[in-house]
């Protein structure tokens, strides 16, 4: 069974991007391709399969349910869990061979304790705050805490790393404030004797903009699936992974002055066919784009009419002279200059486009091409 609604997945243009981002940190700098959320709406195994086979050094994820599914499905590239890892997790964390974040000896102990009880040594990265204010250790004490992890028998503190809070900012003065931190933090670990293999702080952001963030390896989320950062990366040619497309099911004659959907937000200013499309807010397609958006039909541009529905949303399709049940309609286009890229959409719906990506709910299925 098929449904008229689905997102189409350009592995092509994913691939694409891997290169373009290699291309940008040349080959000394480790990647690591964020995969957390599903692979941000796109499929993160598919989207996992196509980073590894296009050269991605390490994935990364925010619990060990999302790494264990890839590993599940026979993704043997090393997975980064960057979130913390509850008690009840650990062993997972282990039997899957992910590597955790720590913070410190709390969150260290229950994973150097099912170490123990496997007899296996497990690696494991530090996360060292230094001005997100999330999670991580404190800069100033990331020594003690680095130490306090060392002496683990069975962890090895084999990365170090942190977050950039604002490099997708316009005038982003504080990455270069978090970095003094950081490398502040880092000479103290290695006068303490501990010297992590891979060190990492750039995002997708300072991965495009801030070479100084560079370090060991960077984490690239949002530019791996074609979507720019930033205004000030716009001149890299990233390729959007992900379109979005419906068919209309149904068709309405609206007299003028009549109003559609919930509360009647739209009247018809004159005799109108509206189109329904099987999508709604419950699929991932923003409420706030009601009165709003713009949807790609029979190659012209036609506007969302009325509150967009749970299931369904209307669009006003009297000047597309096709217009008729099994018409193919596209919601979201692959194409970052176009009124419909997901970061347009995101601006209209006073969203971000993460929240976009992310938000295209499982009823979605996903067609993967390329």
């Amino acid at each position: 069974m098929s449904r008229p609604t689905y997102a189409e997945i350009d592995l092509a243009a994913l691939r694409h991007n891997c290169r373009t981002l290699r291309d940008r940190v040349g080959p000394g700098v480790r990647i690591l391709g964020v995969v957390k959320a599903d692979g941000y709406g796109h499929g993160a195994v598919e989207a996992g399969r196509a980073m590894a086979g296009a050269g991605i050094d390490m994935l990364g994820v925010a619990i060990v349910e999302e790494g264990v599914a890839l590993r599940v499905h026979g993704i043997r590239t090393p997975i980064l869990v960057m979130g913390l890892t509850p008690d009840d997790e650990a062993a997972a964390a282990i039997e899957y061979g992910l590597t955790p974040t720590v913070d410190g000896p709390a969150t260290a102990e229950p994973l150097e304790r099912r170490a123990a009880a496997k007899r296996v040594t497990l690696a494991v990265h530090l996360k060292i705050d230094t001005g997100m204010n999330r999670l991580g250790v404190r800069a100033e004490e990331a020594a003690d805490a680095a130490r306090a992890v060392a002496a683990c028998p069975h962890l090895t503190v084999a990365g170090a790393y942190t977050h950039l809070a604002c490099a997708d900012s316009p005038d982003d003065a504080v990455s270069a404030e978090q970095l003094a931190r950081f490398a502040q933090a880092l000479d103290r670990l290695r006068a303490a004797g501990i010297r992590p293999e891979v060190v990492h702080a750039a995002n997708s952001s300072a991965l495009l903009r801030a070479p100084e963030s560079h370090f060991d390896m960077v984490r690239a989320g949002l530019a791996l699936y074609g979507v720019h950062p930033c205004e000030a990366v716009r001149d890299v040619p990233l390729r959007p992974v992900m379109s979005l497309v419906t068919h209309v099911v149904a068709t309405k004659r609206v007299r003028a002055g009549e109003g559609v959907s919930y509360g009647h937000q739209w009247r018809a200013g004159r005799d109108a066919l509206v189109g329904v499309l099987p999508i709604g807010y419950a699929d991932g397609y923003p409420r706030a784009l009601s009165n709003r958006a713009q949807v790609r039909v029979g190659g012209r541009l036609a506007p969302v009419v009325g509150a967009v529905c749970m299931d369904m949303v209307l669009v006003d399709l009297t000047d597309v002279p096709e217009a008729a049940p099994g018409l193919e309609v596209t919601l979201i286009e692959a194409d970052p200059a176009s009124p419909l890229s997901a970061a347009a959409l995101a601006g209209t719906a006073g969203a971000i486009p993460y929240e976009i990506l992310t938000g295209i709910g499982k009823r979605v299925p996903r067609v993967y091409r390329g």
